[in-house]
């Protein structure tokens, strides 16, 4: 992903990601951890499309990663946007999906904090944000940093993302213009020596 300032983003750390193939199911999460789901279909096919044109070198094994949800609840429930707006469904829905979930390091506060944030927009029937998918598009095929969306609409990524804001999470770019690839390179530990640190212009080692 040719993001020449990346070294600038600070998101909260996680533990390495944990996969599940089509027919597993994560057991193991807290509310404000997320989903990264790998896409199919036409829908996945032209995200992943779309994220290849922007992604280039070692970092084009995240483009796989199409869709994001926010885990909200113990019970696996996830605040997601889709194409009918902001939903919450249960984690099981992608008990046929290849998913990861990422299990960040933060505080019961900023957690709660980002499941407020989503339940805030579901509760508020937000729309899903189609202009933020233009936005994002050119982007992609641009390289260009400029963003244009409604405010209160979302795509799944930038729902996700919003709300990880509220933990603290510090991204080099808008958060309407982050794709679930962005989510995933941001959030891989192998990416922790190359972002930035809390306060500091050091790098992790």
């Amino acid at each position: 992903m040719k993001n020449p300032d990346f070294s600038t983003a600070a998101p909260v750390d996680t533990l390495p990601p944990e996969h599940f193939a089509p027919g597993e199911t994560a057991t193991e999460f807290e509310p404000g951890d997320f989903i990264l789901v790998k896409g199919h279909g036409l829908k996945g096919s032209l995200i992943k499309f779309g994220q290849w044109m922007r992604i280039h070198g070692a970092d084009r094994k995240y483009v796989d990663w199409v869709h994001a949800a926010l885990i909200v609840d113990r019970d696996g429930t996830l605040i997601e946007a889709v194409g009918t707006g902001i939903r919450e469904a249960p984690l099981d829905y992608y008990t046929g999906e290849h998913y990861q979930v990422f299990r960040i390091k933060t505080s019961d506060e900023n957690r709660a904090e980002a499941v407020s944030f989503a339940r805030s927009a579901l509760d508020k029937h937000a729309k899903y944000g189609w202009l933020a998918i233009v936005s994002i598009g050119l982007s992609m095929l641009t390289g260009g940093k400029l963003t244009f969306y409604i405010d209160g609409q979302y795509v799944c990524s930038v729902l996700v993302a919003t709300a990880l804001e509220r933990t603290g999470s510090i991204f080099n770019r808008s958060a309407a213009n982050i794709t679930a690839a962005d989510l995933a390179k941001y959030f891989d530990p192998a990416q922790r020596r190359h972002l930035a640190v809390r306060g500091s212009s050091l790098r992790l080692p």
